[in-house]
């Protein structure tokens, strides 16, 4: 999706970030990456923030999920999705794509990305361009916050809400108060594999 300029985040000011080795296709440029996968005309990105919240069910802990609502201006608007967006020429890789978005939409910087979710999405924009979309976990750099949830800070231009959701919650299409419907039925089933994934993770170690 397009960034307002004014928020562009250049490469040099990206932190240091590190990936999962089952991302080496993605440690190239977006025109590279393209040219052994052919029949898209753009890549597209999504990020899979998790925060580990204290869950008076379990007495344990809980993950929740970011989700972030598009602005009433946009293509789809007033939607949920995870934060992302389309790679641009001068990212220096595709996993770079995915840290700039990240960091452009809602102020967190990638620490570590990976591994893939799912396997992507193809979609097609307003004029009719071809366009993959993949999605990664995300780790970000922990803040000075020390019991409450990382600090979001959005892009009007593209964001105008954002929620912390349980899988229950992402499932019954409602946080607390507020009802969210996704983007697409990709994009919800994209948190839910993620939430897989982290369990999975979770399992291994």
């Amino acid at each position: 999706m397009a960034s307002n300029p004014d928020t562009k985040v250049a490469v040099e000011a990206l932190p240091s970030f590190t990936s999962d080795p089952s991302l080496s296709p993605f440690t190239t440029s977006m025109a590279a990456y393209l040219a052994t996968n052919t029949g898209f005309e753009g890549l597209a990105t999504g990020a899979l923030v998790f925060y580990s919240s204290p869950s008076t069910a379990n007495k344990g802990e809980e993950d929740r999920i970011l989700l972030v609502q598009r602005a009433p201006h946009d293509s789809m608007p007033l939607l949920w999705e995870v934060p992302g967006g389309a790679c641009d020429d001068t990212d220096k890789t595709v996993l770079h794509a995915v840290a700039r978005e990240l960091r452009e939409e809602t102020g967190l910087r990638a620490a570590r990305i990976g591994p893939q979710v799912g396997g992507g999405m193809v979609f097609f924009t307003r004029k009719g361009r071809r366009m993959l979309k993949v999605s990664f976990l995300a780790e970000i750099v922990q803040g000075e916050e020390k019991d409450g949830p990382p600090v979001v800070t959005l892009d009007p231009e593209e964001h105008v809400a954002f929620l912390w959701a349980s899988e229950e919650e992402c499932r019954r299409h409602r946080v607390r108060e507020t009802d969210i419907k996704f983007t697409h039925s990709s994009q919800e089933q994209t948190v839910l594999d993620g939430f897989r994934l982290r369990r999975e993770l979770k399992g291994q170690a």
